[in-house]
């Protein structure tokens, strides 16, 4: 497998800097394990949990038996696993063992893991027998011919499977008879980008840009062996895989993991482990403060909600803070995460009037289309560069010279302004702006005033054709339950918020949820692709 390297040059500067460290992954872990053997690693909503000891025992066992299949140094795996204890006692066999975690949602369907298995080379593949409603032995079963001879399988499960083997019997593996010899510069993950796009693309990280952020995260937000973190955001995506899983089993601290979201499920289980901080995108504060708000219960341990994937509503944000806790916006992406974020010391209104400031040792700026440097305040596209950064799309290299330039500036997409204080403000993608009859809207901004209907539960405007204009808005909105809206009430409103004309939808879907994926993301390619869809039909 070939994989992107580190720039010569920004490697020596980051090294000389103090960025870029010998340390890998596992001698990080190591030194949790020895300070901390009988302190909680890992908990999760069945009721499992290991210590550091344990974790260290069983990943060990997980890294033998990999060993012991021809599995090492730059070889993937793809973990395809809920939130569970065992997932986490994976993905840290598979890195003592020198290899390469590839870890994927399990909401991916049987086309996108054939497609992770296929880009990867995968050598090996965990999956749970079932989860949910779905039965992933039939899944496995339609996986066969994308599986190489040599990728093995491993089934969390009790049910015997041909050519796999089950969790059990991994467990029972001798331990790997001795550390693999891995270098920072090593590669340590692939990760697809989330999906908004419809071509994922495969991020390569190493043990030093993944472990740059999340120093500078964890320094910046005083997180340490003390700190419970709540995880109900897959951790087979970048937020809870490097700032849920690497984070905490680095710094000594406590993870506590939800594979099944409800609001009060996670205000329940966030109050019964005493969690101190989370992430996670917005539908997870909005449940999690409407369950509180529901009960009367609070957090008193929680000391930061932070929010990312979607720049915060300020209705939004208000409520979290009215039933206790901190909300702190984060922004940053699969390929450069995290780029700012707000700072404890910040005013508590950052968190919806920007989306946080860069960490130490993070540059972001802002161009216009040219390429040239735009002044605080200008809308451009937002760029990002420093130690944190991917090395480039697994086997993409002209996709990786369209997003990193060779001086190190990687290209997000993403339309922004920096303000006054060094903050940045996210209003949106370049591909979101709706060209109305030549002028530009800003999606962003409108959603965020349909988010503040009291009868709209999710918002998202995306661009429709138009004969005459180019591109006319349509609102796709989730309601409250007993709620109403039509277009009519939707356009005084907006007006009511002194929104200009030109902005406002011409067309109001109302829709019993929207996409997603698994990290709270709204996908808006799909919702694009069914108007299109329902357009067609309606023209037959």
């Amino acid at each position: 497998m070939q994989y992107p390297t580190p720039d010569k040059g920004r490697a020596e500067t980051y090294r000389q800097k103090g960025y870029w460290r010998d340390q890998v992954i596992p001698d990080l872990f190591a030194n949790s394990v020895a300070q901390y053997p009988t302190h909680a690693a890992v908990k999760d909503a069945s009721g499992a949990k290991l210590t550091y000891r344990e974790l260290d025992d069983q990943s060990a066992r997980v890294a033998g038996y990999l060993a012991a299949q021809g599995v090492g140094k730059g070889d993937i795996v793809t973990v395809c696993l809920p939130n569970w204890c065992d997932t986490v006692v994976v993905f840290m066999g598979i890195i003592r063992a020198g290899a390469v975690v590839n870890p994927v949602p399990v909401a991916y369907g049987t086309a996108d893991l054939a497609f992770a298995l296929t880009k990867c080379e995968s050598r090996a593949l965990f999956l749970p027998e079932k989860f949910r409603s779905r039965d992933f032995l039939a899944v496995f079963d339609d996986l066969r011919p994308d599986i190489r001879p040599d990728c093995s399988v491993v089934v969390l499960g009790d049910a015997p499977v041909s050519d796999a083997i089950l969790w059990r019997d991994v467990l029972a593996h001798d331990v790997l008879a001795a550390p693999i010899a891995i270098k920072a510069d090593d590669p340590l993950t692939v990760l697809f980008t989330s999906g908004t796009e419809s071509r994922p693309k495969g991020a390569v990280h190493t043990h030093n840009t993944v472990m740059f952020g999340e120093n500078a995260l964890a320094s910046t937000l005083g997180l340490g062996p003390d700190d419970v973190a709540f995880m109900a955001s897959p951790i087979s995506h970048t937020t809870g895989f490097m700032h849920g899983v690497i984070l905490t089993l680095t710094t000594g601290g406590t993870l506590s993991l939800l594979d099944v979201f409800k609001g009060d499920a996670a205000a329940a289980q966030m109050a019964a482990h005493r969690c101190t901080w989370t992430m996670g995108a917005t539908p997870f504060l909005a449940d999690t403060a409407a369950a509180l708000e529901a009960t009367g219960n609070s957090l008193p341990d929680l000391r930061y909600f932070l929010c990312g994937g979607a720049p915060i509503p300020e209705v939004l944000a208000r409520r979290a803070t009215d039933v206790g806790f901190r909300v702190m916006s984060v922004y940053g992406a699969t390929e450069a995460p995290p780029h700012t974020v707000v700072f404890p010391s910040d005013p508590i209104e950052n968190a919806w009037e920007s989306d946080g400031r860069p960490l130490p040792g993070i540059e972001v700026k802002i161009i216009d289309d040219d390429g040239a440097d735009l002044p605080i305040g200008e809308v451009g596209e937002e760029l990002s560069r420093g130690p944190h950064a991917f090395l480039g799309y697994l086997g993409e290299p002209e996709l990786t010279r369209r997003d990193l330039k060779e001086d190190g500036w990687y290209h997000s997409g993403d339309l922004a302004r920096l303000l006054p204080d060094g903050s940045l403000r996210v209003v949106g993608r370049k591909k979101e702006i709706i060209v109305r009859g030549g002028q530009n809207i800003s999606v962003r901004e409108v959603e965020d005033y349909l988010i503040a209907h009291p009868a709209v539960e999710r918002a998202a405007v995306v661009g429709i054709p138009h004969e005459r204009l180019g591109e006319t808005g349509c609102a796709v909105l989730v309601l409250k339950e007993g709620q109403t809206l039509t277009l009519p009430e939707m356009v005084s409103f907006l007006k009511e918020k002194g929104v200009a004309m030109f902005k406002l939808p011409e067309r109001l879907e109302i829709w019993p949820e929207l996409p997603m994926n698994p990290s709270g993301k709204i996908q808006k390619f799909i919702i694009q692709n069914r108007l299109d869809e329902n357009s067609v039909e309606n023209k037959k």
